[in-house]
C-alpha cells in the first residue's frame, strides 16, 4: 500500500498516515502480518521528518493495531493466543479467524448470542457524530435495507430492538458510550481498490475528481486510488457543501462521489459511486434483522 502526503492540508502528517494505516487494515488491503515500510524509509520517501512518521506508528502501536517484533519491525496485529483447554482453544481459533477479518470480540459476542438466542432488530440506528458522513451511511443503509434506518441523537436512548452501527474507527468509543447491555456493531468499509479492480483503468491522461460532503471519504479514496497505482496529480477534490462546485468539473474527468453527490452530478458526468459500507455488512444487518 502506498501512503499519499499532502503537507499543506487542515490534517497534520501523523494523522494523515495513522488515518491511511488505519484505513488499509480496516479495508484489508493491510491483512493481519503484514509488515509496515520502516520509519525511515516512509520519511525517505515522502521527505518528512522520521519523528512523524514515529509518533504515527507509535499511535498505531498504542490503539493495539500494531505489533513490534523485535529486530524485525512492525506488523499489522494479529488477534494474541491464549488457551488452557479445548475449547480455549477453540474460542481462540475463533477470535484469531475473526480478528484477521477485522471483526471485534464484542461483535463475536453478539453475533454467538444472536444465534444462540436469536432477536430480530426492527430498526438501525447510526452512531456518527459528523454529519456529512452521518447523512451518507443513512442514505446507504436505507437503500440497502427495508427497516428504518436514522441517527442515533446526542445522549439519547436507543429505543428497543434498535441495533447500533457505527464505523470501525468509532464503534469501541461508542460501545463505552452506551453502556453493558446495548449492542453497536462496526460497519465494515469498503475498499476503493476492491471497487476499481474489476473495472478498467482510466487513460493516464484522464482526470479524476473525489466528490463528497465528507472530508473522510475524500481522504480515503485519495489515498487508495494513489495506492492502487494512480498518479496524485491526476486527481482532485471537490467538496460537494460548497456552493457551485458543479461548476468545477472537468469534462473529461472521471468523478468518484459518495451515494449522495453522485446523484448531484450532471447526467452526462461519468461516475463511480464509492459506497462506504462492505456488501458483508449489509448481508449482516439483513441477518440481523430478519431480511
Amino acid at each position: 500500500m502506498r501512503f499519499w502526503i499532502t503537507k499543506n492540508s487542515e490534517l497534520p502528517v501523523r494523522e494523515q498516515l495513522v488515518r491511511q494505516v488505519l484505513l488499509g487494515i480496516l479495508s484489508e488491503d493491510l491483512p493481519a502480518g503484514h509488515k509496515l515500510p520502516s520509519v525511515r524509509a516512509v520519511a525517505r520517501r515522502h521527505q518528512i521528518h522520521s519523528n512523524t512518521v514515529s509518533a504515527a506508528y507509535h499511535d498505531l502501536l498504542e490503539q493495539g493495531w500494531l505489533e513490534l517484533r523485535r529486530g524485525s519491525g512492525l506488523y499489522v496485529r494479529p488477534m494474541a493466543s491464549s488457551a488452557d483447554g479445548p475449547l480455549d482453544q477453540l474460542l481462540t481459533a475463533l477470535l484469531q479467524a475473526a480478528r484477521r477479518q477485522n471483526y471485534e470480540p464484542e461483535e463475536v459476542l453478539l453475533r454467538l448470542e444472536h444465534m444462540v438466542h436469536p432477536v430480530r432488530y426492527e430498526r438501525i440506528v447510526i452512531a456518527e457524530a459528523d454529519l456529512a458522513m452521518r447523512e451518507i451511511l443513512v442514505e446507504e443503509l436505507t437503500d440497502a435495507l427495508t427497516v428504518p434506518v436514522s441517527a442515533l441523537e446526542s445522549g439519547a436512548k436507543p429505543a428497543a430492538r434498535a441495533l447500533i452501527v457505527a464505523l470501525p474507527t468509532r464503534a469501541a468509543k461508542v460501545r463505552r458510550q452506551l453502556g453493558p447491555g446495548v449492542p453497536c456493531i462496526a460497519l465494515r468499509v469498503r475498499s476503493v481498490r476492491a471497487s476499481i479492480e474489476s473495472q478498467s483503468k482510466p487513460p493516464s491522461d484522464a482526470v479524476i475528481t473525489i466528490v463528497s460532503r465528507s472530508a473522510e471519504i475524500r481522504m480515503w479514496s485519495r489515498a487508495m486510488l494513489i495506492a492502487v497505482g494512480l498518479e496524485p496529480d491526476a486527481l482532485s477534490e471537490i467538496d460537494a457543501s460548497d456552493s457551485g462546485w458543479r461548476d468545477r468539473l472537468a469534462r473529461n474527468a472521471l468523478v468518484v462521489a459518495d451515494v449522495i453527490a453522485a446523484g448531484e452530478l450532471p447526467e452526462a458526468c461519468a461516475r463511480r459511486v464509492f459506497r462506504v459500507i462492505a456488501d458483508s455488512s449489509i448481508v449482516e444487518l439483513k441477518q440481523f434483522c430478519g431480511l
